[in-house]
């Protein structure tokens, strides 16, 4: 099993790559109690053990988080280090970093400094998430190395296991209204209610869902994945609902259960629910309402309790009308609807989604964190990501890849990207004066009303733009925008 001591170089160079980003020192010790990792005062230190009876040897011991703010006034948690009298660290939060139901290490930010201090306080949790995102990197890059000393044998075998877990705190977002849809959906956990999450494609509907899942009371059973649209309409039942031995020509002897037998007390995600042929739907109408299914070719009645949570990018209201889906299934699974917004009505979400994942795969190819050039940063702000973030996701793995400056630029984008860049480039600067004055006027309007979304103060915005609300109203029509 790879050890933190086998990634050093990667956990001391990430070390540094912080401390020099958030003003904080680091450390980062293994399940020996050593220091692998260190910035500041502690970098002298790497390569000795911690103190014993440490606030870090505890945290190994329990794998449990913790943070001082004042060691002054939390001296209890300091009370067994034979170095507390002596201890110059103001304030402290620490992460336990797990890897398969085991800590194998822990990293932390130190302050030493009164405004290293401030900063630890007043953001300790935020600060806290991020320790949670770096030690999943560093153990998924402990994995990485585990699978390059094991060989390709090993590397297959982890291609089959299940996907990540996901919560709430994976969700990545700022805007106002995404997270009054995180809120909502919170509450909804522990209910066992039917859940249908619309919205385009790669908005992140499986990512809500398994946050949903994952932070409810049943927390500790099956979430099974089932994407309607990738599985061939004649094996779509068997593969839902299972068949007995026998069923038909191919058909294991003993038989197979279903997806929602796998999924029993725990959640079964519907993806593309849309795309459920009619001729199914009255099964799946049939597992809403009386809590059972029935194998393909067979005749026992088997009881299941599963929670159902679809996802869909169609119009299903459409589809009603159309009689390709059924009425009565479309109330059944539209008892809790959320709508996850794209990237182009959440775009204060870009930079950090450009952020996240510039650091991810830097990570993961092992290079420097680059930084990005304002100019393409704006761009990328205002470009609409019609695949939304498995878009971004992409091409910032593909920025990555190219990059070699140290600075992301327009010539770090994908070729498709880049030429839609320097096709709108072009009509800009073949744009009339009207026209860019037109563009603006809009621009600035949408960016007033956005502001004031909760409660459109249209005597507000027409004083702060210093015009008279006759002129607003004249403009809003110009340009289409409706307020009501």
């Amino acid at each position: 099993m790879a050890s933190i001591s086998k990634i050093k170089d990667f956990a001391q160079e990430y070390s540094d790559n912080l401390a020099r980003i958030l003003g904080l020192d680091v450390s980062i010790i293994d399940q020996n109690n050593i220091r692998v990792a260190g910035t500041g005062f502690h970098q002298q230190l790497v390569g000795k053990p911690v103190p014993k009876g440490s606030f870090f040897e505890t945290i190994l011991k329990t794998g449990q988080p913790g943070m001082i703010f004042d060691r002054r006034k939390d001296s209890q948690k300091c009370r067994y280090c034979i170095f507390n009298e002596q201890c110059t660290e103001l304030a402290t939060i620490g992460f336990p970093i797990v890897k398969k139901n085991k800590p194998v290490g822990v990293i932390g930010f130190i302050g030493f400094t009164p405004e290293q201090r401030k900063t630890i306080v007043e953001h300790s949790g935020d600060l806290s998430k991020y320790l949670k995102h770096i030690s999943g990197l560093i153990v998924n890059k402990l994995l990485l190395q585990e699978m390059i000393e094991t060989g390709d044998c090993q590397i297959r075998e982890l291609d089959s296991t299940p996907s990540k877990r996901h919560t709430f705190d994976s969700i990545i977002g700022k805007n106002a209204d995404f997270l009054s849809l995180i809120k909502k959906a919170r509450k909804i956990c522990k209910s066992p209610s039917t859940v249908i999450i619309r919205g385009e494609n790669g908005t992140g509907k499986e990512l809500l869902a398994q946050a949903i899942h994952y932070e409810g009371k049943e927390n500790h059973k099956p979430f099974i994945p089932v994407n309607c649209s990738a599985i061939p309409e004649q094996l779509l039942e068997s593969e839902l609902f299972g068949y007995e031995g026998g069923a038909f020509t191919g058909a294991r002897r003993q038989g197979k259960p279903g997806k929602f037998e796998l999924a029993n007390n725990g959640t079964i995600f519907l993806d593309e629910i849309g795309d459920l042929p009619l001729s199914l739907q009255p099964k799946l109408l049939r597992v809403l309402e009386e809590k059972c299914i029935e194998r393909v070719g067979g005749n026992q009645i088997i009881p299941i309790n599963v929670r159902i949570i679809s996802a869909t990018n169609k119009n299903l209201e459409s589809m009603v009308k159309k009689g390709t889906f059924r009425e009565d299934l479309y109330y059944r699974i539209n008892v809790i609807p959320f709508r996850i917004m794209p990237l182009r009505e959440r775009r204060d979400d870009i930079p950090l989604f450009l952020s996240h994942f510039i650091e991810k795969y830097s990570v993961l190819f092992n290079r420097n964190v680059p930084r990005i050039k304002e100019g393409l940063e704006k761009w990328l702000i205002n470009y609409d990501w019609p695949g939304n973030i498995r878009q971004i996701q992409n091409a910032v793995e593909y920025m990555i890849n190219m990059n070699e400056s140290g600075i992301l630029d327009f010539d770090d984008l994908p070729d498709y990207i880049l030429d839609e860049a320097n096709q709108k480039l072009n009509n800009q600067n073949s744009m009339g004066l009207a026209e860019m004055v037109s563009q603006f006027e809009r621009k600035v309007l949408l960016e007033r009303i956005s502001t004031n979304k909760d409660k459109i103060d249209k005597s507000g915005i027409a004083e702060s733009l210093n015009i008279s609300l006759t002129t607003l109203y004249r403009k809003l029509e110009k340009h289409g925008i409706h307020l009501d």
